[in-house]
């Protein structure tokens, strides 16, 4: 009697440890699930009023095999505003514009800017420059903008303020820049103009080479634009995004967390919870591949319209079909009809 006690008890006390375990191992994957999503609230989400799927427009003629390699891909615009009342939604200009493609089967990840003058066709507007299109309709019509002409099938977005890059890179301790002569003879008043902005208080860089450099001087670095061109410009913030991506992979939790407290209250995003932690989940097999900007063949001049300086892709066709193969491979890509028409008409009114 007393051995069949000892055994039930013994068969209790293990199946109570089973399932102790058990809870212990779901309570140990919960706690981060619950943490991440407890971050989540922090960011502003786009309403549907706000950003409506079903209004981005995306070419209804684009053929089946570039159908095929999309799908192969998640393509994330990312819109830099300068805000300084801290509006992301509409009425700011995209500083910066970026097509961010991830190859879902390698994670590797290419960064394209697409210069923010270039003359691009803005459903419902017309002919303008590519960075208007948010000051007009938001992260939606810059969509439908980038979809239309690049033949992309862009539904996701994230905004974020200008000046909360500076906050991202002092999280990770700062980043390391190569500044050339030319940039360092500007780049000191740019740094005097955030410091007024955003109330810090940076000093100043102490001459060109290589440098350690805060939030507040890689920011300043990232605008600079008078020596050259609006091209450069693009290339120095793809560096200074591509620098902080590689120190945040590498960080400590603490940092990492850190980074997250700084950078969710100024993003504004239509991407849902479990879009944002099926690409977090995954930040460190992200690999950047490359980074390039976009058109690769352009010219400069002026719409007979309004006089309006601009970056023209020279053959916005061609220049589509070798955007689809440094993005995604697609050596067999046809522009769509849409496209086609548009490179047409850009080219009767420009000559390009």
């Amino acid at each position: 009697m007393s051995k069949r006690r000892k055994k039930r008890r013994s068969s209790k006390t293990k199946r109570w440890g089973i399932i102790f375990g058990i809870e212990l191992v779901l309570i140990l994957i919960l706690i981060p699930v619950v943490f991440v999503y407890a971050k989540l609230s922090l960011i502003q989400t786009a309403s549907a009023s706000d950003v409506d799927k079903a209004n981005i427009v995306i070419n209804n003629d684009v053929d089946a095999t570039t159908q095929k390699a999309l799908k192969g891909y998640r393509n994330i615009a990312l819109f830099g505003v300068d805000s300084r009342d801290g509006s992301l939604q509409t009425g700011a200009r995209s500083d910066s514009i970026m097509v961010i493609s991830i190859n879902q089967e390698t994670k590797d990840v290419k960064i394209t800017s697409i210069y923010r003058d270039t003359c691009l066709k803005v459903p419902g507007y017309g002919f303008t420059k590519a960075t208007h299109a948010y000051a007009y309709g938001g992260a939606e019509l810059s969509m439908s903008m980038l979809n239309t002409n690049l033949d992309l099938d862009i539904t996701e977005f994230a905004t974020v303020d200008f000046g909360v890059l500076a906050k991202i890179i002092d999280a990770v301790g700062g980043i390391d820049l190569d500044i050339s002569d030319a940039e360092y003879s500007l780049i000191n008043p740019l740094i005097d103009e955030q410091n007024s902005v955003t109330g810090s208080d940076s000093e100043y860089i102490s001459g060109p080479g290589y440098r350690h450099v805060n939030g507040t001087q890689a920011t300043a670095y990232a605008r600079i634009r008078k020596i050259d061109s609006d091209f450069k410009r693009a290339e120095r913030q793809r560096i200074v995004l591509s620098k902080v991506f590689e120190k945040a992979k590498s960080a400590n939790i603490g940092t990492l967390l850190n980074i997250i407290d700084t950078i969710l209250p100024e993003v504004y995003t239509n991407m849902t919870s479990t879009d944002l932690i099926s690409l977090a989940k995954d930040i460190f097999s992200y690999n950047i591949a490359d980074q390039t900007g976009w058109p690769f063949e352009k010219e400069t001049g002026s719409l007979p319209s309004d006089g309006l300086s601009y970056v023209f892709a020279d053959s916005l066709e061609q220049n589509v079909k070798e955007l689809h193969e440094y993005l995604f491979d697609n050596e067999d890509f046809t522009p769509s009809s849409t496209v086609s028409d548009i490179s047409y008409e850009l080219y009767c009114e420009t000559g390009y």
